[in-house]
């Protein structure tokens, strides 16, 4: 019987790391936004699997479970099928305590290397965008509340209560 690792594995390494034409449609065909979304991950994700080894090597399996689930969704969230899968895999195996988690941490690296050349190389073909200009920020009334969640929406904000 194959290990759930070797039910993963792509078809092939030449398979795109990101189905572009998945992710635009999870996004309702917006692919500005889709754009935003993987530049994002390009830069928030860069370490996610180092910090996840590490937080398993200290014994840590609470925040090693949290940092891979963050890491699965992000990975769907981008249609990175493969990277998902391996973060599914890893997931269970710190959920049951699997002592074989090494090296399904060492290809979920692999595979997240993989998805960060390809946004890396989607990248360098790019034009270079110049900063936007600051947004100006709405009233702070109760009428534009819808106004302001919308701009933090699309800036990928959370919205943190005043204490």
């Amino acid at each position: 019987m194959d290990s759930p690792d070797q039910r993963h594995l792509p078809a092939a390494l030449d398979d795109p790391a990101v189905n572009h034409a998945g992710g635009i449609a999870r996004l309702m065909g917006d692919g500005n936004l889709f754009g935003r979304v993987l530049a994002r991950f390009r830069n928030e994700y860069r370490q996610a699997a180092a910090g996840i080894r590490t937080a398993h090597d200290q014994g840590d399996t609470v925040l090693a479970l949290r940092l891979v689930h963050t890491l699965k969704g992000a990975a769907g969230m981008i249609e990175a099928v493969p990277l998902r899968r391996q973060a599914d895999v890893v997931e269970r195996m710190l959920h049951t305590n699997d002592g074989g988690v090494h090296g399904s941490l060492v290809r979920l690296q692999d595979e997240l290397e993989r998805v960060l050349r390809e946004l890396d190389a989607l990248a360098s073909t790019l034009p270079e965008r110049r900063p936007a200009a600051p947004a100006k920020r709405p009233p702070q009334t109760g009428h534009d509340a819808v106004g302001r969640l919308m701009m933090l929406l699309d800036e990928g904000n959370v919205i943190k209560q005043a204490a």
